[in-house]
């Protein structure tokens, strides 16, 4: 009788006769390795994350650059002031090392589903249109640029948290990446309340017409930034584990 072991033997070659110059091995499929080009995806999103992180740093620092009060004006006030072109360059580069996170998690398998690949494309190309459109000067008139602005800034704030949670809870059981995916959750969670006082008036004063003041605007908008650049960072670093890790299969480039 053959057993089931002669069977897997004869399929893989093991029992075949001996020929001169003819060797019998079992195939093994063999390792895949990611490109060099694929390789330097999360380093240099996390590059274009710091350059513009310290962008930000020196624009919150130097008041020659943007006399402006943290507290109460908004961060897109700095698209007004000398410092503009800082302004602009930090949000370019965080939009692009987004886009290369991007890439990075889907390629690894992370961000598979459309709908998350969509909102964190939303994401990075809302940055580029808040740093391409800038703000009405306050108590100036309002224009098609400044409400182009504003609804891309409404997008930028939502859109990064709802990836991030989205994304911790489909990896949350993964013992590979639960600790990456109950940051992500946290942080992602951490950062929807702070866009309330934003939304709240929005709709209060421009779809029902009222009449609601906003309060330390500016503080609640940079907490939210600070949150958001912390999530980005998770995200990058959980992209670099996933990268150099033979055990997470890679689609093709």
């Amino acid at each position: 009788m053959v057993t089931e072991r002669s069977r897997v033997a004869s399929a893989a070659g093991l029992n075949q006769p001996s020929r001169p110059g003819v060797s019998y091995r079992m195939l093994c499929p063999a390792p895949v390795h990611p490109s060099l080009r694929a390789r330097l995806l999360v380093p240099g999103a996390l590059a274009a994350f710091a350059g513009a992180v310290v962008l930000l740093a020196v624009l919150h620092l130097d008041r020659r650059l943007a006399p402006l009060d943290p507290v109460s004006t908004m961060l897109s006030d700095y698209a007004l002031s000398p410092g503009r072109w800082m302004w602009d360059g930090a949000l370019i580069l965080t939009s692009t090392g987004s886009a290369l996170l991007l890439v990075a998690l889907y390629r690894r398998g992370l961000l598979a589903n459309p709908a998350l690949v969509a909102a964190k494309a939303l994401w990075c190309v809302s940055l580029l249109t808040v740093a391409i459109f800038a703000k009405d000067p306050q108590g100036g008139a309002i224009t098609a640029t400044g409400k182009i602005h504003l609804y891309a800034s409404a997008v930028t704030c939502l859109s990064l948290p709802v990836v991030g949670w989205a994304l911790g809870r489909r990896h949350r059981d993964d013992p590979r990446w639960r600790r990456f995916a109950t940051w992500s959750r946290r942080l992602a969670l951490a950062a929807i309340p702070f866009y309330l006082p934003f939304i709240v008036p929005f709709a209060v004063n421009v779809i029902l017409g009222g009449h609601l003041p906003t309060v330390a605007t500016g503080l609640v908008e940079r907490l939210m930034m600070i949150l958001e650049i912390a999530l980005l960072a998770v995200l990058g670093h959980w992209a670099h584990r996933a990268m150099r890790s033979t055990g997470v299969p890679a689609r093709a480039a």
